[in-house]
């Protein structure tokens, strides 16, 4: 069964304002819709949001009970304003900490609206785990096996910029465009990443990964991200590490976005060098 671990963000700049006023649209290349999956289920393990200047509150709605309850608020969070960095500066607020998850159906679309303030932008991202996605195989490990296939420790910089649109992607940067440091035809796990700026949401899309978006949160409340990826298969007992091959540096296309318009964070991948494939 190919497994998935799937980044989405949907996203709306320069908001109406009011009580759940605005809806949220997908980002360029994600989507709404939960993937029709074969065997196995779906579910959201993390999702993390931010308002770029004030205070907000976020629902997300799936047209089963199951999922979300019911039509008229589903699942609610909160987009708060504390310390370190007040709202506009947070960069990513976790909506789904701890153990908490949200199960999903085949073919069903979520609604996202937000009650925020006229003129702020508001960013939310969420990361779907499929049993069996036909077709998106990607390379995953847990924390074991990457231990076990360690042979260095790098760190690779990557300079993405964020979009002139709050809240959209950025343009797509080479993983290997500022930094071509990776041995030819070697593994690589990607650990986690540091920045000099926090942003909101960090994504990959590379052919290891089945074509499939992956990524993290980058928000001062996530100041252990440079070991998020361990974090989560830790977290979840799961093969939650994505790897590549330094052979496909150039396909794996880098992007950010956030909550204001063209950042620029300055991004550095923590990487296990392997000694072979990893894969469960």
């Amino acid at each position: 069964m190919p497994r998935a671990v799937v980044l989405n963000t949907a996203s709306k700049a320069n908001l109406t304002g009011g009580t759940f006023a605005d809806s949220l649209v997908a980002n360029a290349g994600d989507s709404l819709a939960v993937a029709n999956f074969d065997s196995g289920g779906a579910r959201i393990l993390e999702a993390w949001a931010i308002d770029s200047d004030s205070v907000a509150e976020l629902q997300v709605i799936y047209t089963r009970p199951q999922a979300t309850h019911d039509q008229q608020h589903g699942f609610r969070a909160m987009i708060p304003a504390i310390s370190p960095g007040g709202a506009a500066n947070v960069a990513a607020h976790n909506l789904l900490p701890g153990y908490g998850t949200i199960d999903l159906y085949k073919s069903d679309v979520a609604t996202v609206q937000v009650s925020g303030t006229a003129a702020d932008d508001v960013i939310y991202s969420w990361v779907t785990e499929y049993d069996d996605l036909p077709g998106t195989q990607g390379v995953f490990a847990d924390w074991n096996q990457i231990q076990a296939l360690q042979l260095s420790a790098v760190g690779i910089r990557v300079d993405a910029v964020a979009s002139a649109t709050p809240g959209a992607y950025g343009a797509q940067r080479a993983f290997n465009t500022d930094d071509d440091r990776l041995h030819a035809n070697t593994w690589y796990a990607i650990l986690g990443a540091s920045c000099q700026t926090q942003f909101t949401t960090l994504s990959l899309l590379g052919p290891d990964w089945g074509g499939q978006r992956v990524g993290m949160p980058m928000g001062v409340l996530d100041l252990r991200s440079n070991t998020w990826f361990v974090d989560q298969s830790i977290k979840w007992g799961k093969p939650l590490v994505p790897a590549f091959n330094s052979n496909n540096k150039g396909n794996v296309l880098v992007q950010i976005c956030d909550g204001e318009a063209n950042t620029s964070p300055h991004i550095d991948f923590f990487l296990y060098e392997l000694t072979g494939k990893p894969g469960v």
